[in-house]
């Protein structure tokens, strides 16, 4: 499981920081945000990307308005800010991938002519190249 190999990880000298005691705790830290709930149920926010920066990051946020209109979007977001759901245990991030956006229209992403990912997706693989540094 994710729990033995952060214990792992961290038995073999990597710094995991802050590994909670037990499974279901690794599940609560990632799985619920104690501070506030957004458009993907209650997830932990690890990270709050402003629209400035995700554009200044993210080669191709310009692109996907074509389909997702201005960033931040409806999806992944609190409005305001791109919202990156997972947690940090010190070198180690347990990141929740978004949903690519179609699941309510599944022909549009077999039938557009230019389908991509949205706003919050492409914030999430971009917090992990220029953020966190993956």
């Amino acid at each position: 499981s994710i729990y033995s190999v952060l214990n792992k990880l961290k038995e073999e000298g990597y710094t995991v920081d802050d590994i909670p005691e037990n499974i279901e705790g690794l599940q609560k830290s990632v799985l619920e945000d104690p501070l506030a709930s957004f458009s993907m149920a209650d997830l932990n926010v690890a990270y709050r990307m402003p629209v400035d920066e995700y554009e200044k990051l993210c080669p191709y946020a310009m692109d996907l308005r074509e389909n997702w209109g201005a960033p931040p979007g409806t999806l992944n977001t609190d409005g305001k800010d791109l919202l990156i759901y997972g947690k940090r245990f010190g070198n180690i991030f347990l990141g929740v991938q978004p949903t690519f956006g179609y699941e309510g229209d599944p022909m549009r992403l077999l039938f557009a002519k230019s389908a991509s990912p949205h706003h919050g997706f492409a914030a999430f693989y971009t917090y992990l190249e220029f953020i966190f540094k993956a």
